[in-house]
């Protein structure tokens, strides 16, 4: 098998063509289109309660339960805690993926296939997507249009917010040599008005890994945004480039993503 980086729960479809398509990241007078302020495309990171937010929880249901473990995978029986019943409790840490689903079928494996099995899983779990749907709503929604007004982008009136639903759910397991080469995603078709979100569920300081990202369009000075468990990172992800490093380590990165719009 030749495995990527990571199992993720969608595929690019779009390919980027410097024929097509025009990728000047400056705003044009007249386009129509909404450019997100400086302020805004500058990378930031807050916390949330996960309390209320318990995605490591729900995820780790999704992928114990709800997944096909020949396709997906499994939990490693290394348990850190237990339950009041001595039942142990998974770590998302602990998640192994199967090879085939690394692997392109031009290699022998299924990553294709794999991704739109998850992809599938994670569209039909109401669980999981009405916790996003309340996170979104009252935690990322609220601070993004308060980042907006206070950059003059918009009045502190009724705005029409568009977000991805469901997320992108990403599983990256160790050791391996792969990595998420940087990259900038209006080359897979998406806009400059768009904000991306991101949500690690695993330990740094057991995988190692981290997203990098650039201050802004093809600067190069790629700096790790160093995002615990509980946390949520910005970025302007349309335009600068960004990429997560290889996992060395034996453990699992588990997070999620997803991007917001604002109407123009």
């Amino acid at each position: 098998f030749h495995p990527t980086t990571q199992l993720r729960s969608s595929a690019h479809r779009v390919k980027y063509s410097p024929k097509l398509r025009k990728t000047n990241p400056k705003p044009k007078d007249g386009s129509g289109t909404t450019w997100l302020p400086k302020s805004i495309c500058e990378t930031d990171v807050w916390s949330y309660d996960t309390d209320v937010y318990d995605f490591c929880s729900e995820v780790t249901s999704l992928l114990e339960h709800g997944c096909d473990t020949s396709i997906v995978g499994s939990f490693a029986e290394q348990p850190s805690d237990l339950e009041e019943d001595n039942t142990p409790i998974p770590r998302l840490e602990d998640f192994r993926v199967p090879m085939q689903s690394l692997s392109r079928a031009t290699y022998g494996g299924c990553c294709e296939s794999a991704q739109v099995y998850l992809s599938r899983v994670i569209s039909a779990d109401k669980s999981f997507l009405h916790l996003f749907d309340s996170f979104v709503e009252y935690d990322i929604l609220p601070k993004f249009k308060r980042r907006l007004v206070e950059a003059g982008a918009i009045t502190d009136k009724t705005t029409t917010f568009y977000y991805q639903r469901p997320p992108t759910l990403r599983i990256q397991p160790g050791p391996a040599r792969a990595y998420v080469k940087a990259h900038y995603d209006a080359q897979y078709g998406h806009q400059p008005g768009e904000c991306n979100f991101w949500v690690p569920l695993t330990d740094r300081s057991l995988t190692k890994v981290d997203l990098h990202c650039e201050s802004s369009h093809m600067a190069g000075d790629y700096e790790p945004i160093a995002v615990k468990i509980g946390e949520v990172a910005s970025f302007h992800g349309s335009f600068n480039r960004h990429y997560v490093n290889s996992n060395h380590s034996k453990h699992t990165r588990v997070s999620f993503d997803f991007r917001v719009g604002v109407e123009g």
